[in-house]
This record gives C-alpha cells, sequence and structure tokens, in this order.
C-alpha cells in the first residue's frame, strides 16, 4: 500500500550497460560455406537471438572483406591491410548487467563456432 496521493510504488531500474562484439575471423577464411552450412548458420543465430533477445540490442551484421581507410592527413588508402592475420568480420551490440554477463553471452554466439575466430567483447561509454 502507497501513502495516500503517491501512485503506485516505483521499482528503481537500473540501466544495463551496452557492449558492442566483435568478431575476428583469420583473414585466410574464404572458403564459402555451402546452402546447408548457411541454413545451419542462420538457424543457430535465431536460436542465440532467441535465447538472449532481452540482451540482443542489435545483432548487427558482417562487414565486407575491403573497406576504406581515412587518415588525419585527409588521404584515403584501401583497407584493411593484407598483412594482416585475421579481420573484424561483424559485430552486435548487447546489454548486460556486467561484464561477466555480457560474456555469457559471447560465450553462446555462433561466431565462436567458426575456427579461429573470437568475439571481442567490449563496453561502450554510452553517451
Amino acid at each position: 500500500m502507497t501513502p495516500r496521493g503517491e501512485g503506485p510504488l516505483r521499482v528503481r531500474e537500473f540501466p544495463m550497460t551496452k557492449y558492442m562484439f566483435l568478431y575476428h575471423h583469420p583473414s585466410d577464411l574464404d572458403r564459402t560455406p555451402s546452402p546447408e552450412e548457411m541454413q545451419a548458420m542462420m538457424g543457430a543465430w535465431q536460436a542465440w537471438h532467441t535465447e538472449f533477445k532481452a540482451n540482443i540490442l542489435d545483432m548487427g551484421d558482417g562487414l565486407k572483406p575491403s573497406g576504406k581507410v581515412l587518415h588525419p592527413d585527409d588521404s584515403v588508402t584501401d583497407g584493411p591491410f593484407a598483412e594482416a592475420k585475421e579481420v573484424v568480420a561483424g559485430y552486435s551490440v548487447v546489454q548486460a548487467e556486467s561484464y561477466e554477463h555480457a560474456l555469457t553471452v559471447a560465450r553462446n554466439c555462433p561466431v565462436r563456432h567458426i575456427p579461429g575466430a573470437r568475439v571481442e567483447v567490449r563496453e561502450l561509454f554510452g553517451h
């Protein structure tokens, strides 16, 4: 029961922290998956999204293997660099109560099933 005139009691909710998952793959990972492998991969992503729907804010996307790098002097070069042993291949944005909770979400991410791939977990500033 609330005191007269104060309305319903409200539970103070603390916002969860946002984290970016950066998906790193070996740069020599050039084999195209078969249609069956692609279907299984999409099913794994959907299952991950379903299990962690309260945490996943943006499923993100994959990144194309080439891009451009804008330098401080305003020059532009092709990138990422050919000598790189791995590339950032994609990202997702999640929310979690702590780094440990974010790592639990990351541990279940389908990217972890790709040989040589890793998930980098970075906290966002939240500005």
